[in-house]
């Protein structure tokens, strides 16, 4: 990897950095946002695909949740296979999702 497994997400890195004052809820509440809007894009393209709108929903949650894990884990092993494990589960439960 290039970065020798350095690099990550900064949403997720601002998501769970301690506040140090008040004007870091400012910057709490841009990630939730961020957050959302990626379930949102992710639900939308699932239902346009035919999972139903709750399942598309939850299922773009935990899309969202399992990567953002899955990179952190895979900096903490040094290691691709955390995300090539988690993507492999994912590709599953949205074909399910979608082909139900």
């Amino acid at each position: 990897m290039d970065s020798d497994f350095r690099a990550g997400c900064l949403v997720l890195a601002v998501a769970i950095e301690e506040p140090p004052d008040e004007e870091s809820c400012a910057a709490l509440t841009a990630v939730a946002e961020v957050f959302s809007e990626w379930e949102g894009l992710l639900a939308d393209s699932l239902r346009e695909r035919g999972a139903e709108p709750r399942d598309a929903a939850q299922l773009a949650t935990l899309v969202a949740v399992a990567v953002e894990g899955t990179v952190a884990k895979c900096r903490a092993k040094r290691s691709i296979q955390p995300l090539d494990d988690t993507a492999e589960q994912l590709r599953a439960l949205i074909l399910g999702a979608i082909n139900d």
